[in-house]
């Protein structure tokens, strides 16, 4: 009997330590997943900032460049209504 017990003992040691490492491995994946996430994540979020940035840098630029669009087509319609004044004095 000390033999099987031996035996059944060893059997029991053998299945408990599959099933450790068995929940060990599940424990990695888990976290090997999650840091996987963690970084897709990350890079994302640093893309996300970058274009952003470019936005915010393009808009200033625009912003910076608007007012003298913005005089030439005053200075186009002020033109525009001086001839339909003319043409209009003028019939």
């Amino acid at each position: 009997m000390t033999k099987a017990m031996n035996n059944k003992k060893l059997a029991i040691g053998i299945a408990a330590g599959a099933a450790l490492a068995g929940a060990a491995y599940l424990i990695y994946r888990s976290k090997s997943k999650k840091s996987s996430f963690r970084e897709t994540v990350e890079e994302a979020k640093d893309n996300m900032k970058g274009k952003l940035n470019e936005l915010q840098r393009k808009a200033e630029k625009e912003y910076k460049n608007s007012p003298a669009e913005a005089k030439e087509t005053i200075n186009a319609a002020k033109e525009r209504a001086n001839n339909w004044v003319n043409k209009a004095s003028k019939a």
